[in-house]
């Protein structure tokens, strides 16, 4: 970290404070197109991030390359003239605050070979074609390695590398009047993904949809599948989020300690996960990661906060400052959402159940307006259960409702967890009625 020591040096001398943030990242996709293989690609990128105190005023710039050091103090300069009142300063010490090294790093992601994923990609393909000669595949396998850097003018610095492997798979489906797509992936920073977990549940879903089945409008249960649940939980996302709550625009405001949602639902935001693609010993800021409880049994415990959006709450940040990528600044943001699981099985809520529907994807995810708890959106994928049984997939069917209060009516918390894109941990949810309109 020599290189940033002596960089910000030199900031420390032309302003109050600032802190330099650096990524280096390698990422290397193998692409599968309908049943072959379509490209083999390697991408690196470098990126610098600065954002300083001038004068009481927040300035931040971005770049590519640390030959463009200058210019980004000189605009990081220029923008703090018109810039945010600073509410913060940066931290002075960094800790992290978990006992032992959080796990981030995989050598076996690193030394995967293109042959090895090849592989892993041609064996998706012939199990898809076993499934049916006339199904279209596509996938996707990619491993992504790098390092993030951090210091400040205080002498405060973290250095931390990271591993990422995934797989996706896509399988359509195409008959004259119909069309099945059935979408499954795993991300993990350590490589000890198992394709026959998602191959299985692949297979079953396939199965379930090859009968097509008409269903009513109307109210009535639903299952959300770990897949379909962020339905539900961006708007809990965005009403948690400090910086909503501080613009008043929050539908959670002031309701600490008060019971919101059913007893059976808690959730935490926690980076401190081993190779949890969310987690890290600080956020963006220099933080330490925790657990951060943000629901316990139906109660409202927490926001999520950044430096300057804590400071304008007057209360301690939570490590949740995060950056969507280098050229932007941190605001608050989880690592990783995890949902607890419950005691009741898929198979025990699916028998419950005289008449309903499983939701597993939907189309235009965040439709509807997030920050009020809405959501409308049309059923990718979704199967009906009539009589304890699953009886086929559903077509032209939309749900809609309010996930804020949807919440409070959860019948059932799933007794298994699975994690989607790396960063979401969550079981199965079985609500009590949701509004289902259908184009029969």
């Amino acid at each position: 970290m020599q290189e940033l020591q002596e960089l910000i040096a030199k900031i420390g001398q032309k302003v109050s404070s600032g802190e330099l943030f650096k990524v280096n990242f390698k990422t290397v996709p193998v692409d599968y197109e309908m049943n072959q293989l379509k490209s083999i690609n390697s991408e690196e990128v470098e990126g610098w991030a600065l954002r300083i105190i001038d004068n009481g005023k927040i300035g931040f710039s971005s770049s590519t390359s640390e030959s463009q050091f200058e210019s980004m103090v000189a605009k990081a300069k220029e923008i703090a003239r018109f810039g945010q009142t600073a509410l913060f300063d940066f931290p002075e010490q960094i800790k992290t605050s978990r006992k032992g090294k959080l796990k981030l790093y995989d050598h076996s992601v690193s030394e995967k070979s293109i042959a090895e994923m090849i592989e892993i990609g041609n064996n998706i393909i012939t199990r898809a074609r076993s499934l049916s000669s006339e199904l279209r595949c596509d996938a996707g396998i990619v491993k992504q390695e790098g390092q993030v850097r951090y210091w400040n003018t205080h002498g405060a610095s973290f250095d931390y590398q990271k591993t990422t492997f995934a797989s996706s798979i896509m399988i359509q489906d195409t008959k004259e009047d119909d069309m099945m797509m059935l979408m499954e992936s795993r991300q993990w920073g350590q490589d000890a993904l198992s394709l026959d977990s998602l191959w299985e549940k692949i297979e079953k879903k396939f199965n379930w949809g090859k009968k097509i089945v008409e269903i009513d409008s109307g109210y009535m249960p639903a299952i959300f599948t770990p897949k379909a649940l962020l339905v539900l939980m961006l708007p809990l996302i965005a009403g948690l989020n400090g910086r909503m709550v501080n613009k008043k625009i929050s539908p959670l405001q002031d309701k600490l300690e008060q019971t919101l949602f059913s007893p059976l639902l808690s959730i935490y935001s926690d980076g401190t996960i081993d190779y949890a693609e969310g987690s890290a010993p600080c956020d963006d800021e220099g933080i330490p990661m925790c657990k951060l409880p943000l629901i316990e049994k139906g109660v409202l415990k927490n926001y999520y906060y950044d430096l300057h959006n804590a400071a304008e709450a007057g209360v301690k940040p939570t490590g949740n400052g995060m950056r969507n990528s280098y050229h932007t600044s941190p605001s608050p943001g989880i690592s990783n959402l995890v949902i607890p699981e419950g005691e009741t099985s898929f198979a025990d809520m699916v028998k419950d159940i005289k008449e309903g529907i499983i939701i597993d994807q939907v189309l235009g995810l965040g439709q509807g307006n997030i920050l009020s708890g809405a959501f409308s959106n049309n059923v990718q994928l979704g199967y009906k259960i009539e009589k304890g049984e699953i009886t086929g997939r559903i077509k032209n069917v939309m749900i809609a409702g309010n996930a804020l209060e949807v919440l409070r009516d959860i019948v059932a918390i799933g007794s298994e967890v699975d994690w989607k894109s790396g960063r979401y941990c969550f079981p199965h949810i079985y609500i009590k009625a949701i509004s289902v309109a259908t184009k029969n």
